[in-house]
């Protein structure tokens, strides 16, 4: 803005009414409660789950962040490698919860397992439902989440359960 000579808050107002043009792609709703649910579940590969993961952190600055992640599809024999950095990246990043969802998404709890400073918690379930089930158990005003996979593993249903809820 600067180099281009225009004011700052006149950029900021003006990207503050920006309309994201596809579903699913890092929506940043808030429920009345205060929770921050982040839907980025229309793809996921290992950078992007990444980058995802880095801004649900920064997003939660002293607020409880958990991760509802699903499998990333169709990365062939570094697929269970891959899962397993991801897991690690989310321990690492200090979340305080990890949801992990479906079998093909297995390794990501055993890489979050693999650091032993992590004082988070990690549960794996089966399907959506349960992902849902358990996080809501585990819910407070003002936390974070992020709700990440690729397009099989259906979690906008996740995302837009927690939405619901607010609604209830």
């Amino acid at each position: 803005a600067r180099a281009a000579g225009l004011p700052v808050e006149a950029v900021a107002a003006a990207l503050a009414t920006a309309v994201p043009e596809s579903r699913w792609r890092m929506e940043v709703t808030e429920r009345a409660d205060g929770v921050t649910v982040v839907n980025d579940a229309y793809n996921a590969n290992p950078d992007s789950m990444r980058a995802a993961l880095d801004v649900l952190v920064h997003m939660a600055r002293g607020r409880r962040a958990y991760a509802v992640l699903g499998e990333m599809a169709e990365l062939g024999d570094s697929a269970v490698a891959e899962h397993a950095k991801i897991g690690q990246h989310v321990a690492r990043s200090g979340i305080a919860g990890l949801i992990v969802v479906g079998a093909n998404a297995a390794a990501m709890a055993e890489g979050a397992g693999q650091v032993a400073s992590w004082t988070g918690e990690c549960v794996q379930v089966d399907d959506v439902g349960a992902a849902v089930a358990a996080l809501s158990e585990r819910l407070a005003p003002r936390d974070v989440v992020l709700v990440k996979g690729s397009r099989v593993a259906g979690l906008e249903r996740a995302a837009e359960a927690l939405l619901a809820e607010d609604a209830r």
